[in-house]
């Protein structure tokens, strides 16, 4: 199981360091883009090894 919660708040951080602006850090649908490519890489790690 993954948590969802953390990926959305993991997703943020991203974007931050990213450089993205705010007003697309508010764009749910890039953060829900983001929170999904950290669960799947983080799936695909465990599914590795």
């Amino acid at each position: 199981m993954w948590d969802e919660r953390y990926t959305s708040v993991m997703a943020h951080r991203t974007m931050l360091e990213s450089g993205i602006g705010k007003m697309a850090r508010r764009n749910k649908a890039l953060v829900d883009e983001i929170s999904a490519t950290i669960i799947l890489q983080g799936w695909m790690e465990r599914v590795e090894h």
